[in-house]
């Protein structure tokens, strides 16, 4: 009787041994076996050198009021971007115009941008309406800045404004934004 009684013992401490060491490894290997194939991981999408086309208002053409003279001028730079933050990284480059080359910038620091994105063929550029305040030339410049830079951008042809959110008349009172603007409506 002993001997079955140690030998049921032996049997019961191996089960054991079974169930909390041997079989969770299994049913891990079972669950996810080594031939079976793996979901691939989305890489995170790496920003590349891109060469862009900048418009920067002309100081020349703004202190002598001259039609003569062109309003905007191109510089081109190079920036790091992926294609989802593009649009936010060119109109953060408009914000500093080279100085040595007499031109300005109307996207000034005062002007908050709250969000800026590209869908489809057409981006958006959402400004806060604190401090969207200025003269006819100061929303021209800007609205012409902004909508010419971005539609050179690859695959873009309109640009949608909108205040805190929303479409609006103009951002200044001077040029009509509740309608998408496209270059060659400027």
């Amino acid at each position: 009787m002993r001997k079955t009684g140690s030998l049921v013992g032996v049997l019961l401490v191996l089960a054991l041994l079974f169930v909390l060491f041997i079989s969770p490894g299994y049913l891990r290997r079972a669950a996810n076996p080594p031939d079976s194939p793996q979901l691939p991981e989305e890489p995170a999408p790496t920003e590349r050198e891109r060469e862009v086309t900048l418009y920067f208002p002309n100081q020349e053409y703004i202190q002598t009021g001259r039609s003569d003279l062109p309003m905007l001028k191109t510089v081109t730079r190079k920036i790091k971007a992926t294609d989802e933050n593009l649009v936010v990284k060119v109109l953060a480059e408009l914000r500093n115009p080279p100085t040595e080359e007499g031109l300005t910038t109307a996207l000034q620091d005062k002007l908050k941008i709250l969000s800026a994105w590209q869908d489809g063929r057409r981006a958006y550029v959402d400004f806060s309406s604190e401090n969207l305040s200025g003269g006819s030339l100061q929303e021209t410049l800007l609205v012409h800045q902004i909508v010419k830079t971005l539609t050179g951008l690859p695959g873009i042809e309109e640009v949608q404004f909108l205040v805190d959110g929303e479409k609006r008349e103009s951002l200044m009172g001077h040029i009509a934004t509740d309608e998408p603007l496209g270059a060659e409506r400027l």
